[in-house]
């Protein structure tokens, strides 16, 4: 098992990371097929303003430190699929653990080499999730497809340059634009897979939080009809390219419905199947169903873990959420928390980025103090450095009732 710690770098696969950056010269064959949705889309993401009356902490409330000096992705190398496990390349089982960005259209300037590097020294995460919103009824990827092109690859290149693996997550809207959202989708990840073609430390996310078919159309299967087409032909362009890539695809339901994707598998090697969890909604039911599908021999990778309810409110529920760490470290599956890097103000948020008491270079410089951090993240940051949980916080709330699922 691989754990956080991990022993010196290999210099041979450092030199690929300068190979493989994108972002300071974009050749012609990146360049973006489609055009953005609207006219009047600032080209620009709106800056977040600071604060003129803030007044930082007492330099009494320390900052984060490293604590983790291993590089992970130059240690470990390439990762592949055998059965239900991601392994390294003599067969050894690696269990990646980190976090989600939200969508990045909410995330602005956040992501920083800085930014990268504390959540990769100072809280232990292996991988780092880029999510991508790529529907045409936000400010998303389809609204100016060259800025946000741009902006994964260089979050990319500092995940690269920190020695963690990343995770490009497209987030997929099978609504009145699902032609226009799978084109876009196949080109985004063809030019990707050019950028980065076979890099050990690139995972794609083709489908993110797939939506409940009879949202779609009752009279369609949401698994054969709808999401098995989707990921094929994106998998298919990045085949084109990068033939061993791990790719992740979201199973229906909104990634809950684990067992359909168990009974009828995508016929590609190197294949994980997406859940999402949300430890106040989904309990032991939910573990009953993982378990079917482990027993089905398909890989499963958790790529977004709330702590919370499904609506993002109601507290963390560290009693279940200490069920479900039990639960992915005996089952050898890997997670990323969600999320982190925008001021959005509910209780997925690992930071409390619109509290008053810090300044904007305490919020978007990294190494962040503390009290800056929300309950999610004090437990999400301890989870991932394998700090033994506290008791629960008596304001939380949390239904402490034993499962009856």
């Amino acid at each position: 098992m691989k754990g956080i710690l991990r022993g010196s770098a290999v210099l041979g696969l450092a030199g690929a990371f300068l190979l493989c950056s994108c972002s300071a010269n974009l050749g012609p064959e990146t360049l973006p097929s489609t055009t953005p949705a609207t006219e009047t889309f600032e080209t620009v993401p709106e800056e977040t303003e600071e604060p003129e009356e803030t007044v930082a902490p007492e330099a009494t409330e320390p900052s984060s430190f490293a604590v983790v000096t291993d590089r992970i992705a130059e240690d470990t190398g390439s990762l592949k699929v055998d059965g239900t496990k991601i392994t390294d390349s003599e067969g050894e089982i690696v269990v990646l653990k980190g976090i989600s960005s939200f969508g990045i259209e909410d995330c602005d300037d956040f992501f920083s080499a800085e930014t990268v590097k504390t959540l990769a020294e100072d809280w232990g995460c292996d991988v780092l999730r880029i999510a991508v919103t790529g529907d045409a009824n936000s400010d998303g990827y389809l609204y100016n497809p060259d800025m946000y092109f741009d902006m994964v690859c260089k979050i990319c290149d500092m995940c690269i340059d920190q020695g963690i693996y990343v995770i490009i997550d497209w987030g997929v809207m099978y609504i009145e634009d699902y032609g226009e959202n799978k084109d876009t989708a196949v080109d985004f990840f063809r030019r990707l897979s050019v950028i980065y073609p076979d890099s050990p430390y690139v995972i794609y996310e083709v489908n993110n939080y797939p939506i409940p078919v009879e949202d779609v159309d009752e009279d369609m299967d949401e698994w054969e009809d709808i999401i098995k087409p989707f990921a094929t032909d994106v998998i298919d362009a990045i085949r084109e390219n990068s033939s061993n890539s791990i790719i992740i695809v979201g199973v229906p339901d909104r990634g809950l419905d684990i067992v359909t994707a168990a009974e009828s598998w995508l016929d590609y090697s190197n294949i994980c199947y997406g859940c999402h969890i949300f430890s106040g909604s989904n309990r032991q039911e939910m573990r009953d169903k993982i378990t079917e599908a482990l027993d089905n021999e398909i890989c499963v990778f958790v790529s977004e873990w709330s702590f919370c309810t499904e609506d993002c409110k109601g507290g963390i529920f560290t009693g279940e959420s200490d069920k479900w760490a039990d639960f992915f470290d005996e089952n050898d599956i890997s997670w990323c928390n969600y999320a982190v890097g925008s001021n959005i103000d509910n209780d997925t948020n690992a930071l409390l980025m619109n509290s008053d008491k810090y300044t904007f270079e305490q919020k978007y410089d990294g190494h962040w103090p503390d009290g800056l951090l929300s309950k999610s993240g004090l437990y999400a940051r301890d989870l991932l450095l394998k700090v033994p949980s506290e008791p629960e916080d008596t304001e939380q709330t949390e239904d402490t009732s034993d499962d009856e699922d």
